[in-house]
């Protein structure tokens, strides 16, 4: 379990483009197991009992990251289990999620520090993609996304707090 969900927010426009995918899926009775956030990129998981000081903590990080965009080119899987949007101009997530790790590191759950970090926007979660691979490569059409928001859940999905990134 975790205490903190720390993800990348997008855009309206990005939302919208990423919701109309999902709503296809969703129309075309396609099965999803992803707990229902707005679309994202997932940085990590944190474990924390002390809410205040590890938000302190971050707002020290996320001052110093400015808004920017990544180009989303093609649809992926992990093990014909998860379908997702790849960022294909991965090297500023790779960058931020290194300076994330690093000021946060105390607060990493052990079973993520070993997981190899692969950023990209679930579009489903299913035991069968097949059907949903098909209808998404139907409706998705390249794409670029601005990331604005650094978004903080709790393990109960409940929003602890919204940073708008800086232009």
């Amino acid at each position: 379990m975790y205490d903190y969900v720390l993800q990348y927010g997008f855009d309206k426009d990005t939302q919208n483009t990423i919701q109309e995918i999902k709503k296809c899926l969703k129309e075309s009775d396609v099965k999803d197991k992803e707990r229902n956030w707005l679309p994202h990129i997932t940085i990590d998981l944190y474990d924390c009992e002390d809410k205040e000081k590890f938000i302190q903590k971050l707002d020290q990080v996320v001052r110093k990251i400015d808004n920017f965009k990544i180009e989303c080119k093609n649809l992926n899987n992990f093990n014909e289990e998860t379908l997702y949007i790849e960022p294909h101009n991965k090297e500023i997530l790779m960058k931020l999620k290194s300076i994330f790790d690093e000021e946060l590191t105390e607060y990493r759950l052990e079973v993520r520090r070993k997981r190899e970090y692969i950023p990209h926007i679930t579009l489903c979660t299913n035991d069968d993609l097949t059907k949903a691979k098909e209808i998404a490569k139907q409706k998705f059409k390249p794409f670029v996304a601005k990331i604005e928001y650094l978004w903080v859940y709790n393990c109960d999905m409940k929003l602890i707090k919204e940073y708008e990134l800086k232009s």
